[in-house]
């Protein structure tokens, strides 16, 4: 048969191969190291790390004080530095009393007379001097009175606290104002799950010591308009109350000063003031859109149920059944009737500052009658008396 490695009348399957084209890699090396030294070397340094890692993480971190927590920041600041310094240095302290301790294991005896011993070399003295040095670890802690004073200023503190809670005190504050501690204890501890007289002592705190918030300014700008706001509702509240019960003194004063009769409610008199109440209409004031009659009925609304509490005073109107074919009216949104008792309150606030002037110049100008009277009454008995002196 033919042989596969016959081509062109030569047989290739004797030739000696030709390697020339193969590379021929050196025999790998394997690197040991056998030297002693440097392998514990290398394991003492690991040792050495680990133990730095260990003292880094049980290294005593140091509160991060918020200020809306109240705490006196720089003073405990002070005291965190100096403790940190305090224990630098005993640590310090700890390093030379344990290479103290090494040297004395090898160092000689000072009772060993072959051995020429140097001065503060032996062994003896090195361990006096690593026991004195032990003895004066206790320094470096804080004196008494400096442990004291920063056990006070944490106590004072509130670090459960937090910035959920304090934004919720802040807003009670707004509502309520400053003085309004009742509603602002009642609040503050339904919405933090706070006991009432921890509200207390953080009210007590921020009002003593609010300048160590770092937007103390914004805060307390928010507080005083939310007083204003406060201020504003209570004097038109007054004056709504001082219309009515004006129209209720004209209308029902005789009803009160009967004996032995039923008195009807506050509820009762508004559901019939309104359609006998009478506004001041003043330039400009009048609006085509609503009528006299409506005006009045949300006037006396506000006093039911207060100013601003549109939702309700648009239920009232719904359920009024005067109102039952005014469409427009019964279709007015909460914007619109807020609008509108705007308005109404401008011009119940001017009426009665009409009122209260007309009020007190009529008793300026009896006051003054009083005293013209006085006057002459005087100089009448004067006169009298002169008379009977002369005859």
């Amino acid at each position: 048969g033919l042989d596969t490695f016959e081509f062109g009348g030569e047989n290739y399957r004797d030739k000696r191969k030709n390697t020339g084209n193969l590379i021929n890699l050196p025999q790998r090396e394997r690197k040991r190291n056998y030297n002693v030294n440097e392998y514990f070397r290398e394991s003492l340094n690991q040792n050495s790390t680990s133990q730095k890692a260990a003292e880094t993480k049980r290294r005593k971190k140091t509160q991060n004080y918020q200020d809306f927590q109240l705490f006196n920041k720089e003073r405990l600041e002070f005291f965190n530095s100096r403790e940190r310094i305090l224990a630098s240095q005993k640590a310090q302290k700890i390093a030379e009393i344990e290479r103290l301790r090494t040297s004395a294991k090898h160092a000689p005896s000072i009772q060993n007379a072959r051995v020429d011993v140097q001065n503060g070399g032996s062994r003896e003295e090195l361990d006096a001097k690593a026991n004195s040095l032990e003895s004066q670890l206790d320094k470096y802690v804080l004196s008494p009175e400096e442990e004291a004073e920063k056990q006070k200023l944490l106590a004072e503190g509130f670090p459960d606290w937090s910035k959920k809670d304090y934004r919720a005190f802040c807003a009670s504050i707004e509502r309520n104002g400053r003085f309004g501690i009742s509603n602002l204890i009642t609040e503050v501890s339904n919405e933090c799950g706070k006991s009432d007289n921890e509200v207390k002592r953080y009210y007590v705190s921020f009002w003593l010591h609010y300048k160590r918030i770092n937007d103390w300014q914004k805060v307390i700008e928010k507080i005083e308009k939310g007083e204003k706001k406060i201020l504003r509702l209570r004097q038109i509240r007054d004056a709504i109350q001082e219309k009515v019960e004006k129209h209720f003194d004209e209308c029902y004063g005789d009803l009160f000063n009967q004996e032995n009769t039923e008195l009807p409610s506050s509820d009762e008199l508004l559901d019939h003031a309104w359609q006998t109440m009478k506004v001041k209409y003043f330039p400009g004031s009048k609006n085509r859109a609503y009528t006299e009659e409506e005006d009045t009925f949300l006037l006396c609304m506000m006093h039911r149920h207060g100013f601003g509490s549109n939702e309700r005073i648009r239920m009232e109107i719904r359920r009024a059944w005067q109102f039952r074919f005014n469409w427009h009216f019964k279709s007015r949104s909460s914007q619109d009737i807020q609008k509108r008792c705007e308005a109404i309150v401008k011009m119940v606030e001017k009426e009665m500052e009409e009122i209260k002037k007309a009020t007190e110049k009529e008793d300026d100008a009896n006051h003054s009658t009083d005293a013209d009277r006085v006057n002459g009454t005087e100089t009448s008995v004067g006169n009298i008396q002169m008379t009977s002196t002369i005859h």
